[in-house]
């Protein structure tokens, strides 16, 4: 890690805000803030301006973030992604070589029944002969 360059102190105390935002804003309970936030026209018709503007400026502040923390927040994912793949392409390396030395021993096998089948032919896989039997005594 000596040749990544760290973060400044201001770069992760933006992460940190753009994370916890993006976080918090995801929630059920922000839904119910922005909804009842959306509904107080309805019960106070007089600050509809007030509220129109405050709406407004509340998406421009929070599309940003939220795209910041998002994205954050994936980078985690693409890093684990990543490492999943090295993971899956060694795996596979073993695989083949695995694949490969059964295959070598299959063909030595194969070499193998057809020099004894070349020997002794067809007798030479046949059960050995009973041996005499005892005469009694």
């Amino acid at each position: 890690m000596s040749g990544e360059k760290q973060p400044s102190l201001v770069s992760r105390i933006n992460d940190i805000l753009a994370t916890r935002i993006t976080m918090w804003v995801g929630t059920i309970w922000a839904f119910y803030a922005f909804a009842l936030f959306g509904l107080t026209p309805v019960f106070w018709p007089n600050y509809e301006e007030q509220i129109l503007y405050w709406s407004n400026f509340l998406q421009l502040v929070f599309l940003p973030i939220i795209t910041v923390g998002t994205a954050l927040m994936s980078r985690g994912t693409l890093e684990q992604q990543a490492e999943g793949h090295e993971i899956v392409k060694k795996e596979f390396a073993l695989m083949q070589e695995t694949h490969d030395q059964l295959m070598e021993a299959l063909k030595q096998v194969d070499a193998g029944m057809k020099e004894l089948l070349r020997r002794g032919g067809e007798s030479a896989l046949s059960p050995s002969p009973e041996p005499p039997a005892k005469k009694p005594a």
